[in-house]
C-alpha cells in the first residue's frame, strides 16, 4: 500500500467520523428547542400556565441528568453500537409521537423519553471522541457541540413557519423526527469506527468523583451555563412577545442568537485546539454572556435587543463546548475523563432543569422574567470568577 493511498484512507476515515458526529449531534436539541417559539400557541391550546409549560423544556434536562449517570455503566455492559442506535430511535419516536399528542401529560412523557435518549448519547460521545480521535479532540468536540446547537437553531427558526404552513403546532414539534433515520443510517454505516476500546489505565484506587471538590466546581460551571442556554431558549421568545414583538420578529431574534451559538461553538474549540489553558476563552465568552443578561434586565427595548442577543449567542455558544472540553482536559485516560464528563453533565443538567423551572415559577408569581435574568447575572458572575481556577498545571492534583 502506498503512502498516498494510506493518507487518502486516513482522510476518508476522519471525514466520515466527523460527518457521523455531526449527524448524531443534530438530533440532540430540536425536541427541546422547538418548544420555545411555539409556547404561546401550545399554552393557548392546552390552557397551560408558564410553570406547566416549563415542564416541556425542564423535563428533558431532568431525564438527561438522571439517565446520564447510567450512560457510562451501560457502555461497560452493553454494545456501544446498539446503545447509540437505541437512543437515536427513542429520540425519533418521542418526537414523532408529538404529532398525535394533545395533552400536557402526553407532551411531558415525550419530553422525558427524548431526554433519556439524549442523555445516553451525551454520556457516551465525549469518551468515544477522545478515544477515537485523540489528536482532534478539540475540533471534533467543537463540531459535535456545534451540531447540537445547530439542531436547536434549526428547530427554533423553522418550527414557527412549519406551524403557520400546516396550521398545527404538532407538526412544528414533530417534524424533527425526520432527522433520526438519517442519523441512524449514518451510524449503521460508520458507527463501528467509533467503537474502539476505551483505554483504561490502572485506576483501582481512584477517588470517587463525588468526593472531589473540582468535580463539583466543574459541575456547577456546566450546570449554570446550561441553565443560561435553557432559559434563553425557553424564555427569550415569551419575554419579547410580552413586550409587543411579533412572533416572526421574536423568531428572528432567537434564530440570530442560536446561529451565533453554532458559529461560536465550532470556531472557539478550533481556535483553542493547540492551547490547553482555556481560561482566556472562558473569560471572554462568560463575560459576553454576562453583559448580555445585564442588557436583557437593564435595557431590553428597541434595537439593543439585537446586541444582547448577539452577546448571548457568542457567549453561551462558547461556554457550552468549553464546559464539555475542560472536564475532558482534566485526565488523559478517556475512561476516567468520560466518567468525569458523565458526572458533570448528569448533575449539571439537573441544575439546568431546576433553573428553568424556577424561572417559570417566578414568571407566574411575579409576572415577569426579570428575576430570572437577575439570577443568571449572579450565576454567570460566579462562573467568571471560578474560571480562574481552571489552570491545566494543576489538573493532575485535582482529578486522580
Amino acid at each position: 500500500m502506498t503512502a498516498g493511498s494510506t493518507s487518502h484512507q486516513h482522510t476518508a476515515r476522519y471525514l466520515s467520523l466527523h460527518v457521523l458526529i455531526m449527524w448524531v449531534g443534530l438530533n440532540l436539541r430540536p425536541s427541546i428547542a422547538a418548544v420555545g417559539p411555539l409556547l404561546d400557541r401550545i399554552q393557548q391550546s392546552l390552557a397551560m400556565s408558564y410553570s406547566q409549560a416549563s415542564l416541556l423544556t425542564a423535563l428533558p434536562f431532568v431525564a438527561m441528568g438522571l439517565a446520564c449517570f447510567q450512560g457510562m455503566r451501560l457502555v461497560r455492559r452493553f454494545d456501544r453500537h446498539r446503545l447509540i442506535m437505541l437512543a437515536l430511535g427513542v429520540i425519533t419516536l418521542a418526537s414523532l409521537m408529538r404529532l398525535f399528542t394533545d395533552s400536557l401529560t402526553g407532551l411531558a412523557l415525550t419530553a422525558l423519553a427524548g431526554g433519556a435518549g439524549i442523555a445516553v448519547i451525551q454520556a457516551l460521545m465525549p469518551a468515544l471522541i477522545k478515544a477515537t480521535l485523540p489528536d482532534r479532540v478539540s475540533s471534533a468536540t467543537g463540531l459535535y457541540i456545534g451540531a447540537i446547537l445547530g439542531g436547536g437553531a434549526l428547530a427554533s427558526m423553522l418550527a414557527p413557519p412549519l406551524t403557520r404552513l400546516t396550521g398545527s403546532w404538532h407538526v412544528g414539534l414533530a417534524a424533527w423526527a425526520l432527522l433520526g433515520p438519517l442519523a441512524l443510517w449514518q451510524w449503521q454505516r460508520h458507527g463501528g469506527a467509533m467503537l474502539s476500546p476505551v483505554p483504561r489505565e490502572g485506576r483501582g484506587n481512584n477517588t470517587p468523583l463525588h468526593r472531589l471538590p473540582r468535580a463539583w466546581s466543574l459541575t456547577l460551571f456546566f450546570g449554570f451555563g446550561t441553565a443560561g442556554y435553557a432559559c434563553v431558549l425557553a424564555w427569550l421568545p415569551p419575554y419579547y412577545l410580552a413586550r409587543g414583538w411579533s412572533a416572526s420578529a421574536v423568531g428572528a431574534l432567537l434564530g440570530h442568537a442560536t446561529l451565533l451559538q453554532v458559529l461560536a461553538s465550532v470556531a472557539l474549540p478550533w481556535l483553542m485546539r493547540y492551547r490547553l489553558d482555556r481560561r482566556p476563552a472562558l473569560y471572554a465568552v462568560v463575560g459576553a454572556a454576562l453583559v448580555g443578561f445585564i442588557g436583557l434586565l437593564a435595557a431590553p427595548a428597541g434595537a439593543l435587543a439585537w446586541l444582547w442577543a448577539t452577546l448571548l449567542g457568542v457567549g453561551i455558544g462558547g461556554v457550552f463546548p468549553l464546559s464539555v472540553l475542560v472536564p475532558m482536559d482534566h485526565h488523559r485516560d478517556p475512561a476516567r475523563a468520560g466518567d468525569l464528563a458523565a458526572f458533570v453533565q448528569g448533575h449539571g443538567y439537573l441544575i439546568a432543569a431546576a433553573g428553568t423551572l424556577a424561572a417559570a415559577v417566578a414568571r407566574d408569581l411575579l409576572a415577569g422574567f426579570e428575576p430570572a435574568w437577575l439570577a443568571l447575572i449572579v450565576l454567570f458572575g460566579w462562573m467568571l470568577v471560578i474560571s480562574r481556577r481552571f489552570d491545566p498545571a494543576h489538573y493532575t492534583r485535582q482529578i486522580d
